[in-house]
């Protein structure tokens, strides 16, 4: 987090700016902006494991109410949980599982798992 404020201050100053400010990386952090979450509620559609010898992530598509499809994309850091609450491995999402879905969307449109649980 030093380095990208050094580059950033070399360019204020570049620019002309005169001010040097320095900031350890908590306070930093609060006044990032924090990643919006969203919560989808649907159906998987499809389940696609990643697969190192073809290069391919794990993903999953989830269909809402309104029939609109959502690619969300599954990561180490994506937490999975049964309808109990308790946590489960990626081979018990399959196709037809009513799940809930908390996921971000990066700046690139690519949907991050953060939480998916399957409903009863």
């Amino acid at each position: 987090m030093k380095t990208v404020i050094l580059v950033l201050s070399v360019f204020v100053q570049a620019l002309g700016g005169s001010s040097w400010a320095w900031a350890d990386d908590s306070a930093m952090a609060a006044t990032l902006p924090e990643a919006t979450h969203t919560i989808l509620a649907g159906v998987v559609k499809a389940v696609s494991w990643a697969d190192a010898n073809k290069g391919t992530e794990s993903k999953i598509v989830v269909v809402d109410a309104a029939k609109k499809n959502s690619n969300i994309l599954v990561t180490s850091t994506t937490t999975l949980w049964d309808a109990d609450e308790q946590a489960i491995t990626l081979d018990k999402i399959t196709p037809k599982s009513h799940v809930n879905v908390i996921y971000f969307t990066t700046l690139e449109g690519i949907n991050i798992g953060k939480s998916i649980k399957i409903l009863k």
